[in-house]
């Protein structure tokens, strides 16, 4: 048996605290025990809670000793966003086992004192230094098992009788790119919804664009991505991208940037543009609009390459051979 304390940084709602959730609860229970380990509470707790042991430390785990020395890991898995060394994880490989994941795409950190890491696309992988041969790219997981797609369009005040298109809304600069695209595009069949902390706050194309501020659950986030025809998501710079594989889960063609691991992650599912060309990404989403047949070809695609490479189960193998072999070599 492997004991494995997961480190997934704060709980929050995430790509990254999803991806490490669905592999590690299909790890081989009679193989590998979980416990998780996390600096601060945040919207994913209660599905970590449910499935794993999960005690807190605080930002930074600056405790990081006291827990190693009492659940007594065989290999501590942090998933820090790469780029720079973090002193828990130096500090925790002076008592333990660390491999890590990767979550952003840097190069990844700490490599001289973890005994191996995972990156998530064949981008961040040619990042890398040449000839680590501790660094293994695995693709991230999406288990739809862990949702219920309840909520139609009447749930979010989303018109009926429109082609829709949706996108979500963070920290991205090109959320903006959306909104210019939602504000100028006038189609009277079509309608623009994002989920955004932040209000709307232009007057033209107000009445053809919903904006959702409030937050929403994990079971409203994948329904109101079900109620899609069209996933626009202009964004660049992403290590793999998990949002697109929960278009791709509802057999939702995606427009986005040709950039980073965009293309990798999206394949056939997808309509890539050139970075930052917002007439260019228009003309793509005119042309899906304008074709049905074309959206259910692309989504269904993307569908059929999401369930090929992106089955947790699999990917939870994967992981359980990445565990066994750091364990072999710490030795």
């Amino acid at each position: 048996m492997i004991h494995i304390l997961l480190c997934p940084h704060v709980l929050s709602f995430g790509g990254a605290q999803s991806s490490l959730h669905h592999w590690a609860r299909h790890l081989d229970p009679s193989r590998f025990k979980i416990s998780v380990l996390a600096m601060a509470a945040g919207g994913f707790s209660e599905k970590y809670e449910a499935t794993y042991p999960t005690l807190y430390d605080e930002p930074g785990y600056p405790n990081i000793g006291r827990f190693i020395s009492e659940l007594k890991p065989d290999i501590l898995h942090a998933a820090p966003g790469g780029g720079t060394d973090l002193a828990y994880i130096t500090r925790a490989a002076g008592l333990t086992t660390v491999t890590q994941t990767v979550m952003c795409p840097r190069k990844a950190g700490n490599v001289k004192d973890v005994a191996a890491s995972v990156v998530l696309s064949k981008f961040v992988l040619s990042l890398q230094a040449p000839g680590a041969d501790n660094i293994v790219q695995i693709d991230a997981p999406f288990d739809t098992s862990d949702y219920d797609v309840k909520y139609g369009r009447a749930h979010f005040g989303l018109p009926e009788n429109k082609i829709l298109i949706g996108s979500l809304g963070n920290a991205r600069k090109e959320n903006s790119h959306f909104l210019k695209i939602a504000r100028h595009y006038n189609n009277p069949d079509v309608h623009f919804a994002i989920k955004s902390n932040q209000k709307y706050k232009y007057l033209l194309g107000r009445s053809r664009i919903t904006s959702i501020e409030r937050e929403l659950s994990e079971d409203e986030k994948l329904s109101f991505i079900n109620c899609f025809d069209i996933f626009l998501y202009p964004t660049s710079n992403e290590a793999y991208g998990v949002v697109f594989l929960e278009a791709m889960s509802q057999k939702v063609p995606i427009v986005t940037y040709d950039d980073s691991a965009n293309p990798e992650t999206v394949g056939a599912g997808g309509v890539m543009t050139p970075l930052n060309d917002i007439d260019k990404m228009t003309g793509a989403l005119d042309s899906l609009v304008k074709d049905k047949e074309a959206r259910a070809r692309i989504g269904q695609s993307g569908y059929d390459l999401f369930v090929k490479r992106n089955d947790p189960k699999k990917i939870a193998k994967q992981y359980e051979a990445f565990f066994e072999g750091a364990n072999k070599r710490q030795r």
